[in-house]
């Protein structure tokens, strides 16, 4: 089983939203994709109760991850993404010791690029214990035909941690989709969001694929 994390002490990144839509496209690739929400403030099961989605089950779960949690997942699926509180506690902290990828979304802004490195740092450390986690930045909220967009990725670049191609920019889909309690695939198959997530799936699944190879 592969465990991919979504991790930043920063809020309002478009964490849960991507893991979110980031699940459900790997379940759409016929991945038996499980997901726990580790973020005490259950956004994603909130979003899961709106239209009671049955596409894909979210399992509330707002305390540290441990090795029996894994385990039974274990049993259950191939794939598990797991949604981390805004926060450096022993929640995130329990989650990376248990991750292969860590995805850390960030806006292309000075002070989202700040804060980051405090993530950064703590995925680090998580490292020395896991020697299997990857961690990798994702451009998130991008505003399209600005200039911070263009700039943002060079700025993010000096952060010394590898960078997805896929970025996710801050589209209407997004927003309208959680708040009618399904993914971008459910609510604009043809859209541009949509686009950008099969994207990062199909990025992650050719890095999964590279890793098995040299692994």
């Amino acid at each position: 089983m592969m465990i991919i994390s979504l991790v930043n002490q920063k809020g309002g990144v478009g964490k849960t939203t991507i893991a979110i839509n980031l699940g459900i496209g790997l379940a759409r690739r016929n991945f038996k994709v499980g997901f726990l929400d580790t973020d005490p403030q259950g956004t994603a099961s909130q979003w899961q109760s709106i239209e009671g989605n049955v596409a894909f089950e979210v399992r509330r779960h707002p305390s540290p991850v441990s090795y029996e949690d894994i385990k039974d997942a274990n049993r259950n699926y191939g794939l598990l993404v797991i949604d981390t509180p805004p926060a450096i506690g022993e929640i995130t902290l329990s989650v990376l010791a248990y991750s292969d990828l860590a995805i850390i979304p960030l806006a292309p802004s000075v002070l989202d690029i700040w804060s980051s490195r405090t993530t950064i740092g703590m995925i680090e450390e998580a490292k020395k214990a896991n020697s299997i986690l990857e961690g990798k930045l994702l451009v998130s909220r991008k505003v399209p035909r600005t200039r911070l967009g263009r700039d943002g990725r060079e700025a993010i670049a000096a952060l010394e941690m590898d960078v997805f191609e896929t970025e996710i920019s801050q589209r209407i889909a997004y927003v309208e989709s959680m708040i009618a309690g399904v993914s971008v695939f459910q609510y604009a198959p043809k859209s541009e969001a949509a686009k950008e997530i099969e994207d990062l799936c199909e990025e992650i699944l050719q890095g999964m694929q590279m890793k098995s190879q040299t692994g």
